[in-house]
Formats: C-alpha cells, sequence, structure tokens
C-alpha cells in the first residue's frame, strides 16, 4: 500500500501544469502587465505634460519679460522738438502705431514703436534707436509664432515681414495689446500721428498673451508703465 501511494504522488507530480491551468496563468500575468503598463503611461503622460507646461510658462515669461524691457526704454519726441504733421508731411519716425491684424482669420495684436533695446546679434555692440515690430505670423504646421523685428536707423519706408525675424514666443494663442492714456482710459489701438489721441502716446501698454495647445493653454498680463511719453501739448 505504501508503495501505491508513493507511486501515485510521483505520476501526479511528473503530470505537470493542465492546459486550463496554463490560459489562467497567462490571464493573470497579462492583466499584472497591462496595469503596470497603464501605470507607466500614465507617469510618462504626467511627467510629459508637466515639462510642457513648464516651457510654456518659461517661454511666455521671456516674452514678457522682453516686451517690457524694450518698452521701457522707447524713444519718443516730445515737445517744443516735436512737431505736429501737415497733410503731406511724413510721419514722424519715432511714432507708435498699434492696431489688430487678421491671420488666418484669427485677430492678433500689432505693435511699432522705436527704442534704445537695441538688439545686436553679431559680435560687435551696436548700439542705437531701433524701430522694433511685435507680430504674428502662422507657420506652414498651422501653429502661431511671435516676432520681434529689430532695425535701427534708417528705417524702412514700409515694414514688412521676414522669416529672419527672431521668435519670441511659439504655440501663441492670444496676443492682445490695451493702451492707457494720460487719464488711464483704454483704447485698443493707438496711432501717435493721429488727432484722435492728440497726437500723443500712450502712458501705460497692457500686454496679454495666451499659449498653449489643445491639450492645455496658460494666459499671462502684465502692464508697463512708459517712462516717456508725449501728451497733449500746452499752449503757452
Amino acid at each position: 500500500m505504501h508503495n501505491n501511494a508513493a507511486t501515485r504522488r510521483c505520476a501526479v507530480s511528473r503530470r505537470g501544469f493542465t492546459l486550463l491551468e496554463i490560459l489562467v496563468a497567462i490571464f493573470i500575468l497579462a492583466v499584472v502587465t497591462s496595469m503596470v503598463m497603464a501605470a507607466f503611461g500614465g507617469i510618462y503622460e504626467g511627467a510629459e505634460r508637466i515639462t510642457l507646461g513648464s516651457d510654456l510658462h518659461e517661454m511666455a515669461n521671456a516674452s514678457l519679460n522682453r516686451m517690457a524691457s524694450d518698452l521701457q526704454s522707447i524713444h519718443v519726441k516730445v515737445y517744443p522738438r516735436y512737431k505736429r504733421p501737415d497733410i503731406d508731411d511724413e510721419p514722424d519716425i519715432y511714432r507708435v502705431k498699434s492696431e489688430e491684424r487678421s491671420t488666418s482669420g484669427q485677430r492678433f495684436g500689432w505693435l511699432r514703436f522705436t527704442s534704445l533695446a537695441h538688439l545686436s546679434f553679431n559680435q560687435q555692440a551696436q548700439e542705437g534707436i531701433a524701430e522694433i515690430v511685435y507680430y504674428v505670423q502662422q507657420t506652414p504646421e498651422n501653429d502661431f509664432i511671435l516676432r520681434r523685428a529689430d532695425k535701427r536707423y534708417p528705417y524702412p519706408e514700409k515694414f514688412q515681414e521676414r522669416d529672419t525675424d527672431p521668435i519670441l514666443c511659439e504655440h501663441v494663442k492670444h496676443f492682445d495689446l490695451v493702451y492707457f492714456d494720460a487719464k488711464g482710459r483704454e483704447h485698443e489701438a493707438w496711432d501717435s500721428e493721429s488727432d484722435d489721441m492728440e497726437f500723443g502716446t500712450p502712458r501705460a501698454i497692457g500686454i496679454k498673451l495666451e499659449v498653449g495647445t489643445e491639450e492645455l493653454s496658460y494666459a499671462f498680463q502684465t502692464r508697463v508703465a512708459l517712462p516717456t511719453y508725449r501728451y497733449k501739448e500746452v499752449k503757452r
């Protein structure tokens, strides 16, 4: 009897796993593997989202800081040096001119002014009063970028967008500018050569910038007080 029982135990041990047991083991392994992969996928997506958000924040902040530096170095011709233009006169080369422009059906801010914050990209330091223009352009990938044109005198008679103008910010969703006069009133556009603006320049400029993708976006805004401005001429 003892030998028969031992023989049966050996036979069972040599029998191995049944097909059902193997299928159950494979199913359990698949479930565990899918859970692990889902966890790693969530971690990867979260890390990627955090990285993208950090990059967008850094880029937008750098853009706002650059624009603030440009505007805080604005160059404006003031009275009595400034002379109001007659009908046939050329516009003041140090004018402040802004408007909203349409790019692929979307409206973005556009601003032209002169500033002492000229940036030189060669090895020689170059100083002077530069014509600076901010404008938004569409890329072949249907993204929008904010460019900063910077030209020293003599300025071109008509501004032209160039692919060589440095990119100030990518993934732009909104770029809006608001102008504040001497009384604190808001204006959506400005022309310092216009009688509507009393041939003056803004006291401050508000900048609204939204950057992002389809998945996430961030909105930023700041207000820059201009150290130099021209207001209504005082009769003496």
